[in-house]
């Protein structure tokens, strides 16, 4: 785990412009010409910039990468809390949203790409896969997701509640801006039977129409559409009122729809007139009642973040289990085959003897002492060599040492050894 390196930008440091001269600096060249690095993966996003790599010395590559770059503002994290904070990424505890799930969306998108690119080691694979599968138990085992907390999803969800369900349903969106492509997106999931996208531009009404399957209309035809529709949002900016009351009036007057008109006001100045909400058959809801479900419902889920954090802390400790497990079965791997080398060796030299007519029994005895004391001799002397290194670092010698750390440095000296030797044998 300690080869885990990752470089972060988010919004919790980074201003919308600072993150946007990130972005081009922050790119996989600086990663896939490096001949330290055995894995990389770079994560872009609104509100974050991203970098995760595998190497020996992953801080001493980031740290690089920020000098050279001149990256400013950047978060560091090796190890475990490089995988830590990578599961909180992916949970949704680190967006500007607790909790949102498009981030997990992106998180696999990279992912995915990055596969088929071939940028991935097993380590960095078997991370962000792990991480992935958190992110959704966390989902599933907590409501770290529930409820609309930007007012958007909070308009959505109001007029599906009031409305008992938008099945069946026709739906008018006023405006076709960020708040009216977000509200449009959301709402053309539901099983509806008719949206209508009104803007004052109308070219642009007819390309969100044509994304989500609705029917644009001119902003001055909103008349028409109020008459025969269940529910209204209306989110532009103009500067005056888009809905008055007289506009109104007229609507209720002639409207050939008999369920309640639903108004949801989310435009900042109001687009809606505040004495419409008086007229009879129309229910009229505004920013401030948006407001206090949205905070409702980021009250309920930061109350779930503690149970997030837990699972995270769960699922790192598992994790470091599977990586201790791997890394011993491939040092146990070495070692068999080592012994096997070894006895073939061993093997051919006894029945060169034999051939030659020495006594049988000699050459077995040989035989067996040499195959222990060759397969043995490479382990002993590397336990060796780590205590030694141990000792000299402490007086407590191997007595507070990690285990894992041990596997690594054995591991990592007993490919040496083999590989002198398999040099020398050549």
């Amino acid at each position: 785990m300690h080869k885990l390196g990752t470089l972060w930008f988010s919004h919790k440091k980074c201003s919308v412009e600072e993150l946007e001269e990130v972005a081009p600096r922050l790119t996989p060249d600086l990663f896939s010409e490096d001949p330290r690095v055995m894995g990389y993966m770079v994560i872009k996003t609104c509100n974050r910039m991203e970098a995760y790599i595998s190497a020996e010395n992953p801080r001493e590559i980031l740290e690089e990468v920020v000098d050279r770059q001149k990256l400013k503002k950047g978060g560091i994290f090796t190890g475990e809390d490089a995988v830590w904070h990578l599961m909180r990424v992916a949970c949704g505890l680190e967006a500007m949203i607790v909790g949102e799930d498009q981030i997990l969306g992106q998180i696999k998108k990279h992912y995915l790409d990055s596969k088929r690119e071939g940028t991935l080691d097993d380590l960095l694979d078997l991370t962000f896969d792990k991480a992935i599968k958190v992110a959704k138990r966390a989902r599933t085992e907590t409501r770290i997701n529930e409820g609309a907390v930007s007012i958007g999803s909070a308009a959505v969800d109001l007029a599906e509640y009031i409305t008992w369900g938008l099945e069946g349903k026709s739906i008018l969106v006023i405006g076709a801006g960020e708040m009216g492509t977000l509200v449009a997106r959301a709402i053309s999931e539901k099983n509806l039977k008719a949206m209508f996208i009104a803007n004052r531009t109308y070219e642009r009404a007819k390309v969100l129409a044509a994304e989500i399957g609705g029917r644009a209309a001119k902003l001055d035809e909103n008349e028409k559409w109020l008459s025969c529709c269940d529910v209204a949002i209306s989110t532009t900016s103009a500067p005056h009122y888009v809905l008055d009351y007289d506009l109104m009036k007229r609507v209720m007057e002639h409207r050939k729809n008999e369920n309640t008109l639903l108004i949801i006001d989310i435009a900042n100045p109001k687009d809606v007139e505040e004495r419409v909400g008086g007229i009879e058959g129309i229910d009229l809801y505004d920013l401030d009642c948006l407001y206090e479900i949205s905070e409702d419902n980021l009250k309920k889920r930061l109350f779930e973040v503690g149970k997030v954090e837990i699972i995270i802390d769960e699922e790192v400790e598992r994790f470091k289990k599977i990586l201790n497990r791997q890394r011993a079965e491939r040092l146990i791997g070495m070692i068999y085959e080592h012994g096997s080398r070894v006895g073939e060796d061993e093997k051919k030299r006894a029945l060169r003897y034999i051939e030659k007519g020495r006594d049988p029994k000699v050459v077995l005895d040989d035989f067996s002492h040499a195959v222990l004391s060759k397969s043995l001799h490479v382990l002993t002397e590397t336990i060796r060599n780590y205590i030694v290194m141990k000792t000299n670092e402490s007086d407590d010698c191997v007595g507070d040492t990690d285990n894992s750390a041990f596997v690594d440095f054995f591991t990592e000296e007993f490919e040496k050894e083999l590989t002198r030797r398999n040099k020398r044998q050549r």
